[in-house]
């Protein structure tokens, strides 16, 4: 079976504990307007285009595809979607083998969301496990539930996005209705699964959703952690060159608007952390 990754990234820190290899999966149910990995949202192969990245080489002829990314001196035209076999996929990350076991890092199966491509995600996975690698599952919850039963067995940690709890909140800004998403956190606790809840912060956007956070989670056990992160419009550029409508809010979150929600949280008895000063 082939998976399409529109990245990986080694030697990350913020998702998750020690050095981390992060793989983003392509394909998301959700459409988040805030969204800060738009390459990901397609489940299609993607050409981008970065017209500052050009230095006018004409080894592209002028044209963008999948090919004369491969060509491009400058990195200006990117491919965002490379196919690939578990096993192969699982080679590529075992490299960094050494850098997980002296930092407590691994494997991080991101997105887009991962488990869109729920086999592939659950046999690279098994992959990773059989080789002693931990692996962390980085998911919006729009999941179908037989999936995460599938890849429990094989995940150490779940980090798991809570946007909103207001139903119209999260439909207005995500597109898609969180029923789904809540009634799995639930399934996944039940399952006594580790789970580090995830709280992107966009001020005027779901900032006042934050104490309806607090007190959906005050009553779950097992949460370790509820990590709020600060909202950053540094994704534009990319929206540009994959030539999408960029929905990102020209809003800003501040530190002090991370440290308010954080306080509001703790007051729920949540183990809440500002995610900047974490990492």
């Amino acid at each position: 079976m082939k998976g399409l990754i529109s990245g990986i990234k080694r030697m990350e820190i913020h998702d998750g504990d020690g050095l981390r290899t992060t793989v983003f999966f392509k394909g998301c149910p959700l459409k988040c307007i805030w969204c800060h990995n738009p390459e990901s949202i397609s489940t299609k192969k993607q050409v981008a285009f970065f017209k500052n990245k050009c230095i006018g080489c004409n080894i592209c002829g002028g044209k963008k595809t999948e090919e004369t990314a491969q060509k491009c001196p400058s990195d200006a035209i990117v491919l965002y979607g490379t196919e690939y076999e578990e096993k192969e996929l699982c080679e590529v990350l075992i490299k960094d083998k050494l850098f997980f076991e002296k930092s407590g890092g691994g494997v991080t199966l991101s997105g887009g969301e991962c488990l869109m491509q729920g086999e592939f995600a659950v046999n690279l996975a098994k992959e990773l496990y059989k080789k002693g690698i931990s692996v962390y599952i980085d998911t919006c919850g729009f999941v179908k539930q037989d999936i995460f039963k599938k890849i429990i067995p094989y995940t150490d940690k779940f980090l798991y996005d809570i946007k909103a709890i207001n139903p119209d909140v999260h439909k207005k800004y995500t597109g898609c209705d969180n029923k789904i998403i809540l009634e799995n956190l639930k399934f996944l606790l039940e399952n006594n699964c580790n789970i580090e809840i995830r709280y992107p912060l966009v001020t005027n956007y779901n900032d006042k959703e934050c104490k309806h956070i607090g007190k959906f989670l005050k009553d779950l056990k097992g949460i370790s952690k509820v990590k709020v992160l600060k909202y950053h419009p540094f994704a534009a550029s990319r929206y540009d060159a994959l030539n999408m409508e960029c929905t990102m809010p020209d809003t800003e979150t501040t530190n002090s608007d991370v440290e308010n929600a954080v306080q509001t949280l703790k007051k729920y008895g949540l183990n809440a952390v500002n995610g900047a000063v974490e990492d």
